[in-house]
């Protein structure tokens, strides 16, 4: 996903060459594996991991970031996560930087009344503490809207969730809703109307066993127009992800 942006990828780590020369070989890993045994590179990105002790094996570790740099070495975008164990998908990147998705990528279209949203992850697959992408393409026939934030009682704001225990945190992006005046209710709204989309974020647990891994949602709205309200909605959904076998270095294994 990401070659077809024009981006190139890398992976710095203070493994020896002989280390990450077999475990790239073992993985059927394509894209290059950089050694900096002596963690050169990993200090002067400012990422160098000081909790682990001179005397442990895991000394020169870094934290664990992804960035996204231009060719003159300029750092346009930086992808911090909490572990090892967690990492952000290029198709999350790909999504978020470019809004490119993968032709085979899991989605589902659910339509209310005037409303209807296309939702669907960035690519098919996964793993086990990854962060996925997902995008939510919204449509409303002219004379509607649905709410955005911030909106109070007893009005409902647009959302999107997954719920169950593979996930372990989640976010949507929306864009900033349009505030519209309604005369006959005296107040001003935040607002969606016509089309729009919302890119987000889920992180999913560490460990999940490989295979298949059925996400459920809840899309939850309310539509109106300038004269009619309809009540609050929320109306379930299915996505589904191959989970592949997570890989980590020998070195990280030990720690």
């Amino acid at each position: 996903m990401l070659e077809v942006n024009g981006l190139q990828v890398a992976a710095v780590s203070y493994d020896s060459r002989e280390t990450l020369a077999a475990f790239a070989q073992k993985h059927a890993i394509r894209f290059p594996l950089l050694s900096d045994p002596d963690s050169q590179v990993i200090r002067r990105f400012g990422i160098f991991n000081f909790n682990m002790a001179p005397d442990l094996r895991a000394h020169g570790v870094p934290h664990p970031v992804e960035y996204l740099v231009t060719p003159d070495g300029t750092v346009v975008q930086k992808y911090f996560v909490e572990n090892y164990q967690h990492r952000v998908t290029g198709s999350a990147v790909a999504l978020h930087q470019f809004g490119t998705v993968s032709s085979d990528a899991p989605a589902v279209t659910l339509e209310s009344g005037a409303l209807a949203v296309r939702i669907g992850f960035a690519s098919p697959k996964a793993f086990a503490g990854q962060e996925v992408g997902f995008f939510a393409q919204f449509s409303l026939e002219p004379g509607w809207h649905v709410y955005g934030e911030p909106v109070s009682a007893p009005y409902t704001s647009t959302a999107i969730t997954f719920e169950g225990p593979t996930v372990a945190r989640q976010k949507l992006d929306l864009p900033v809703a349009q505030m519209h005046e309604f005369p006959i209710l005296r107040e001003i709204l935040p607002i969606y109307s016509g089309s729009f989309q919302g890119t987000g974020t889920l992180l999913l647990k560490y460990p999940l066993p490989e295979g298949r891994l059925t996400l459920k949602g809840l899309l939850t709205f309310q539509q109106c127009s300038d004269t009619v309200c309809e009540p609050p909605e929320t109306i379930p959904l299915e996505l589904t992800l191959a989970l592949e076998p997570f890989l980590v270095s020998e070195r990280e294994r030990r720690y």
